[in-house]
């Protein structure tokens, strides 16, 4: 898994050689007033979260809707809305479905995949593959979370006729955050907790989903994601005092709610660890693992590679290989029921 961690910025630098084909993609949903209607299940919804306030400053009417939401909501669908749907495989059922019927509905679709696409790939007008070769079967989801939020904003720029992001500059960022969190994501590891709260607010929702996932992926943990103001209202009240609350800082409002919260919980002597930047400081986290400046639309693109380290280190520290997630898939029960709730066409294929 570190080395699937580790290859993000090169990642980076691969697609930025394939930025126009992503523009392109984009562009070829047609420039209408209409709605972009991004659908996934899983990494691509928190992806889609997370690029949010970076389609919003180009202009994009852009709406984040799992495809269980969009089939549920069928006829709120309009005549120009464009879909765009995400699916590495391909073969995610509910995504299919909701494809399917945007299909009917005459929309344009342009599918974000990885390798052939599946079944996704043969519903869709377009479809365009990140052609990210995998390091290893049954990995997490790292270097293809980032490639997929990166794709994001390139197809974004081409819906917008705004060709601007410079993902060359992104991926030193990324190379210098990730010497950054080496060695404190294994010190807050090593620490005794009962559960995980990931916090933030804004695009970095879909960063702080996406980290609990990661912890619900690679550990036995339990973890949680929150709006940091909603958390105060809702599961400060039921968490016990020894969990970890992890705040992402990476936007200079946030920031000061940010250093509220963690003083606050300081005085129950609960554990915080904040993601923040020299710009969006949190003084009062216990540890802090702070990144280089960054555009807060972008900062998803390297906010989450903490959170990848940090779930990496704690699978280790609890006696889970985070290679392999093997307590996962030789748990045959549980892994047959989750084909069964999401990929039936899987069943009986061991993937």
């Amino acid at each position: 898994m570190l080395e699937d961690v580790d290859r993000q910025p090169a990642v980076l630098g691969a697609l930025a050689s394939r930025a126009d084909a992503f523009r392109a993609a984009g562009a070829s949903l047609g420039r209408t007033d209409g709605r972009v209607v991004v659908t996934s299940c899983g990494d691509g919804h928190f992806a889609g979260e997370a690029a949010s306030s970076f389609a919003a400053r180009l202009g994009l009417d852009w709406h984040v809707m799992g495809p269980l939401d969009l089939l549920v909501r069928a006829d709120e669908l309009r005549s120009g809305d464009r879909i765009l749907a995400i699916s590495m495989s391909g073969n995610v059922d509910r995504t299919v479905e909701a494809a399917r019927l945007a299909q009917a509905r005459g929309l344009s679709i342009l599918a974000i995949v990885n390798g052939d696409g599946g079944k996704l790939g043969t519903i869709a007008r377009t479809k365009i593959s990140l052609d990210l070769p995998d390091i290893a079967p049954f990995l997490c989801g790292t270097a293809s979370y980032t490639a997929t939020l990166a794709a994001l904003m390139l197809v974004a720029e081409g819906l917008a006729g705004e060709p601007h992001l410079d993902l060359t500059g992104i991926g030193s960022a990324q190379s210098e955050a990730l010497t950054v969190v080496e060695a404190l994501a294994e010190t807050v590891a090593r620490q005794p907790v009962s559960g995980v709260r990931v916090l933030s607010a804004g695009a970095e929702r879909g960063t702080a989903a996406y980290g609990a996932a990661k912890l619900v992926e690679l550990t036995r943990v339990p973890a949680w994601s929150g709006e940091l103001e909603e958390f105060a209202h809702s599961q400060y009240w039921a968490m016990p005092e020894n969990d970890l609350v992890v705040i992402l800082s990476t936007h200079p409002v946030l920031a000061e709610y940010a250093r509220e919260s963690a003083r606050a919980l300081s005085v129950l002597g609960v554990p915080t660890l904040a993601i923040d930047t020299a710009e969006t400081p949190v003084e009062t986290a216990r540890w802090r693992m702070t990144l280089p400046p960054v555009d807060p639309v972008l900062a998803p693109l390297i906010s989450a590679l903490p959170l990848q380290r940090l779930a990496y280190e704690m699978a280790k520290a609890t006696g889970l290989d985070p290679d392999t997630r093997a307590h996962l898939k030789l748990d045959e029960t549980r892994f047959r029921v989750s084909r069964m709730l999401t990929r039936r066409s899987l069943l009986g294929t061991g993937l």
